[in-house]
C-alpha cells in the first residue's frame, strides 16, 4: 500500500489506523521462529535407539527377566532427558532474545498525544520522541529540535548522530539528547531490529564433531540391529530345546551389546560437570555442546568494546601550551565538568579525575552535542572555557598543535583540546578571542589481563581477529598495546560494502573496523569457509549475528542483554582471562572422551562380530542373559571411565577418535570374539551347559576389559593404580558374591584347562594387534600430514 503523509501536528486518524491494523501493518514482534516444546520433546523421545530401547524392555519384561535385566531402560531416559532439556534451555534462551525493550511509546493521533504499547505502533504512525527513550521502529524525521541518536547498539558506533528532517533513525537506537517527531516507514518484521532478532533467534542445532562421530556410530548400529536381532531371536528360539524366554534374554544381551549408550551418557554427564565447574570461576555455559566446541577453536574474533578494553575511557595527560600549569588546567575541568550536565565516556573519564569542582559559579552553559562537537561554560569574573574535538573548536586549522593532535590520534589515543575565551557564550556561536591553553589526552582502558590471555591463546595456536565498528587505525593501534599479533595489518570495512570479497579478508587482514553487523557475520562465515573454527566475542546488539554464526560465542556480563542471551558463554566477572580455563575445561573433556570411547567401543565392535556370526550358524548364544554382563558392564567400563573422564589433560585436542578405536577396540574386539569362540566350541566338543559357557566367556570378556582399560588409563599415578585395583576387586565381588548373576560351579573343574590359557590367548592377542595397528595408524597420520603440508605450499 502506498505510504501516508500526514500531518506532523495531526497524525493518522482512528480511521487510518484501524485500516492498517486490518492490514497487519502494525509493529508486531516476530515470533514462531524456534521449534515447540511438543517438536522438541518428539524428537528426542522418538528416535530409533529409544524404540529399540522399549521394545527390548517390553519383551525382556514378558519373558519374565529379572530387574537386573532391564536396568539398561535407565541410560535410554537419561540420554532423552538431557537431550530434552539442552534443547529446551536453548529454545527459552532464544526466545528472549529481545532488541527492543518492551515499553510503551507515545504517538500523534487525530491531532493528540497518545501513549500506547510498541506493538500497536502502525505503519506512517507520527512517533513523538524525546531523550532517553528507544527508537520502537525505523522512521523518518518530519521535525526535530536538535535531535541525536545514539546507534552503539545496532551498529557499534559509540559517537552520537545528530538528526536533521529528511534523515532516517533505526528502531533499537536511543535518543541521547533533543526531541523530535517521525513518520514510521517500517513495522514489524521490516524494522531494522527487528530483522536482526529474526536472524539472531534462527534456530541452529550445533552439534560438534565428538557429537556427530558418536551420533553417527548409534544411528550404524541401530539400523544395523534391527535386522540382525531378529535373525538372532529367530535361529535361537529355532534351536531344539529353546524356549521363548531364553530366546529373548539371549538375544537381548547381544542387542544391547551393539549399542554404546553409556558412551552419550558419560559424555553428556562429562559436560554437564564441567559447566559446574566453570560456574565456580564465573563462566556461565548456556550450551553444553560448546564447551568441545571452544576447545577445538582455532580463530577468536573479538570486539574491541568490552573484550580488549572494557569500554570506558581513562584521563591519560595534559599537553599545556607554555604559561598553563596542570593544576591550573585541572581546577578548570572540575569545575566545568560540576556545571555541564554532559553524560557520556570522556565526562566521566574527566570527573572521575577531577572530582573537585563548584567553586566557581556558571553564568552560561552549552551542553555538549554531536553537531558541535564541543560543550562550554562561561563562569562569572573567570572567562569562558570550551572543551572539545579541535578540528571543532579551531575550524579555521593551521594551528601549531594540530600536529600533536595527529600524533596522539595515529596512536590510538582520543584528543580533545581546552580553550579559554574573555567573552561569554552566546548559543552555539564559538567566541572569538580563542586560546587553546592545551590538549586533553584520553585512552580507552584496556582489560588488565588481555595482555596475558591473548599471549596464551596465540601459544596455544589460536589465530586472533579483532572485527569492531569503530575506527580501524585506532582498533589496530589498541590491538598492538594488548599484544595481538600483526595488529598493523588493518583495512577500513566502510570503504568495501557489503558485497567485498570476504573470503580473501579475512586472510590478508587481522583488524576490521567500521563493519556492520551484516558484515561481521559474513566475516565469520568466510573464516568456516577456510576451515577454521572460530568463537565470536561481544558485547552488543551489532555483535549477535555474527555470534550466532560462529561455531560458538563469548559475551561479557555487562555486555546487552541480546548479546548475553545469544551467546554460548557468559563470562560473568567480566574477566576475559576466563576464557582461557573454559578452553582448557573444553580440552580436559574431548581429550578424556575420546580416549575412554574405545573402552565402551570394544563391547560394540565384537558383540556385532558375535551377531553377525551367531545370525548364520546355528550355535547356541554364548551369554543367556543381559544381567550376567553386569560385572564387566559397572566394573570394567562404567566406573573406571568416569573418574578417567575427570582426569587434568589440556593438551590441544589431536582429534584421534578414530586411531584409538582402530587401535584399542578393533584388536580387543578380536581378541574377544576369538576366545569366546573357541570357548563355544570346547562346549560343543565337551557337551558343556549353556551357564557353564556364559560364565566362562563373562570372565574371558572383562580379563580383556581390564587389559585395555591399564591401556587407556596411561600414564599411572597413585590415584589411577587405587582406581585399578579397586574396580578388579569390585569385579572381583560381583563376579564372585553375585549369585544371582552367575554359577561358579564351572570355575571349579576341567574348565579352568579351557578358559585359563584362553585368558593368556586373549589378553596376548590384544596386546600383539594394539601393536600392529599402532604401526599402521601411525604411518597413516604421518602420510596424511606430508600431504597436508604439500598442499599448503
Amino acid at each position: 500500500m502506498n505510504q501516508l503523509q500526514p500531518n506532523q501536528m495531526t497524525g493518522l486518524t482512528a480511521a487510518e489506523v484501524a485500516q492498517r491494523h486490518a492490514k497487519g501493518l502494525y509493529n508486531a514482534a516476530p515470533e514462531g521462529v524456534t521449534p515447540t516444546i511438543g517438536k522438541i520433546v518428539a524428537k528426542n523421545t522418538l528416535t530409533l535407539f529409544n524404540l529399540i530401547y522399549v521394545a527390548l524392555f517390553v519383551l525382556i519384561l514378558v519373558a519374565g527377566g529379572e530387574i537386573q535385566s532391564v536396568l539398561f531402560i535407565g541410560v535410554a531416559l537419561s540420554n532423552t532427558a538431557m537431550g530434552i532439556f539442552q534443547e529446551w534451555r536453548s529454545k527459552v534462551t532464544l526466545d528472549r532474545l529481545s532488541i527492543l525493550a518492551a515499553s510503551k511509546t507515545k504517538v500523534l493521533r487525530d491531532g493528540q498525544s497518545q501513549e500506547i504499547h510498541q506493538q500497536d505502533v502502525v505503519m506512517d504512525d507520527i512517533v513523538i520522541l524525546a531523550a532517553g527513550e528507544q527508537i520502537c521502529a525505523d522512521a523518518e524525521v518530519v521535525y526535530t529540535d536538535s535531535l541525536e541518536v545514539n546507534e552503539a547498539l545496532l551498529t557499534g558506533e559509540q559517537d552520537t548522530i545528530h538528526k536533521t528532517v529528511g534523515d532516517s533513525v533505526m528502531s533499537g537506537s536511543f535518543v541521547v539528547a533533543g526531541n523530535a517527531y517521525v513518520r514510521v516507514t517500517a513495522v514489524g518484521a521490516g524494522n531494522f531490529a527487528n530483522s536482526l532478532t529474526m536472524e539472531a533467534k534462527k534456530f541452529k542445532k550445533k552439534t560438534t564433531p565428538l557429537m556427530r562421530t558418536l551420533n553417527g556410530i548409534i544411528r550404524v548400529t541401530t539400523i544395523v540391529i534391527v535386522p540382525l536381532g531378529l535373525l538372532l531371536f529367530h535361529n535361537a528360539y529355532q534351536r531344539p530345546g529353546a524356549t521363548f524366554q531364553s530366546s529373548i534374554l539371549g538375544t537381548s544381551t547381544l542387542v544391547l551389546g551393539m549399542i554404546p549408550a553409556g558412551l552419550i551418557l558419560l559424555t553428556g554427564v562429562t559436560l554437564a560437570l564441567g559447566a559446574i565447574k566453570l560456574a565456580r570461576h564465573k563462566a556461565l555455559v548456556q550450551s553444553l555442546p560448546s564447551i568441545e566446541t571452544l576447545a577445538r577453536v582455532d580463530v577468536l574474533c573479538l570486539d574491541k568494546t568490552g573484550t580488549i578494553t572494557d569500554g570506558t575511557l581513562s584521563f591519560r595527560k595534559f599537553v599545556l601550551r607554555e604559561g598553563y600549569s596542570t593544576e591550573k588546567a585541572g581546577q578548570v575541568l572540575g569545575e566545568i565538568m560540576t556545571a555541564l550536565p554532559d553524560e557520556n565516556a570522556t565526562a566521566e573519564a574527566i570527573r572521575g579525575t577531577f572530582p573537585n569542582g563548584g567553586r566557581w559559579r556558571a553564568a552560561g552553559l552549552v551542553p555538549f552535542s554531536s553537531a558541535r562537537k564541543w560543550s562550554g561554560v562561561t563562569f562569572q569574573g573567570q572567562g569562558s572555557y570550551i572543551i572539545g574535538a579541535p578540528q571543532f573548536v579551531f575550524p579555521a586549522g593551521n594551528q601549531p598543535f594540530f600536529k600533536t593532535v595527529d600524533k596522539y590520534a595515529a596512536e590510538g589515543y582520543r584528543v580533545l583540546c581546552l580553550a579559554h575565551s574573555a567573552e561569554r557564550l552566546d548559543g552555539d556561536r564559538l567566541p572569538h578571542d580563542l586560546k587553546c591553553i592545551g590538549l586533553l589526552i584520553f585512552g580507552d582502558n584496556i582489560r588488565p589481563e588481555a595482555y596475558d590471555t591473548f599471549r596464551r591463546f596465540t601459544e596455544e595456536g589460536v589465530m586472533l581477529k579483532v572485527i569492531s565498528g569503530d575506527d580501524p587505525v585506532t582498533v589496530s593501534t589498541i590491538a598492538a598495546k594488548a599484544g595481538i599479533d600483526n595488529a598493523n595489518r588493518y583495512v577500513d570495512m566502510s570503504k568495501q560494502g557489503e558485497n567485498a570479497d570476504f573470503y580473501t579478508l579475512v586472510e590478508n587482514y587481522t583488524v576490521f573496523g567500521r563493519v556492520t553487523p551484516h558484515q561481521k557475520r559474513e566475516l565469520v562465515r568466510a573464516l568456516k569457509r577456510h576451515g577454521h573454527s572460530t568463537c565470536m566475542t561481544g558485547d552488543g546488539v551489532n555483535d549477535v549475528l555474527a555470534m550466532k554464526e560462529a561455531d560458538c560465542s563469548v559475551a561479557m556480563v555487562e555486555g546487552s542483554q541480546a548479546a548475553r542471551n545469544a551467546a554460548d558463554f557468559v563470562l560473568l566477572s567480566s574477566n576475559f582471562a576466563a576464557m582461557v580455563r573454559v578452553m582448557k575445561e573444553g580440552r580436559r573433556v574431548i581429550n578424556n572422551i575420546e580416549n575412554v570411547a574405545s573402552i565402551y567401543l570394544v563391547n560394540t565392535i565384537y558383540f556385532m562380530l558375535l551377531g553377525l556370526i551367531f545370525a548364520f550358524v546355528p550355535l547356541d548364544l554364548p551369554i543367556d542373559d543381559t544381567a550376567m554382563m553386569m560385572p564387566v558392564s559397572a566394573a570394567a567400563i562404567a566406573v573406571p571411565t568416569f573418574f578417567l573422564a575427570m582426569r587434568a589433560n589440556y593438551n590441544k585436542p589431536r582429534g584421534r577418535f578414530l586411531a584409538n578405536v582402530l587401535e584399542n577396540s578393533v584388536p580387543a574386539a578380536i581378541a574377544v570374539v576369538t576366545t569366546i569362540l573357541l570357548v563355544i566350541l570346547a562346549g560343543a566338543l565337551f557337551d558343556l551347559g549353556s551357564e557353564e559357557v556364559s560364565t566362562m566367556n563373562v570372565l574371558l570378556i572383562g580379563t580383556i576389559n581390564f587389559t585395555v582399560l591399564a591401556r587407556v588409563a596411561r600414564p599411572f599415578n597413585r590415584f589411577i593404580i587405587a582406581l585399578y585395583a579397586g574396580c578388579i576387586a569390585m569385579f572381583l565381588i560381583m563376579f564372585i558374591g553375585g549369585g544371582d548373576f552367575l554359577r561358579l560351579e564351572p570355575l571349579w573343574s576341567r574348565n579352568a584347562f579351557f578358559y585359563l590359557p584362553l585368558m593368556h590367548l586373549g589378553v596376548s592377542m590384544f596386546i600383539y594387534l594394539n601393536r600392529f595397528v599402532r604401526m599402521l595408524t601411525k604411518k597413516w597420520e604421518k602420510r596424511r600430514q606430508a600431504n597436508a603440508v604439500y598442499v599448503d605450499a
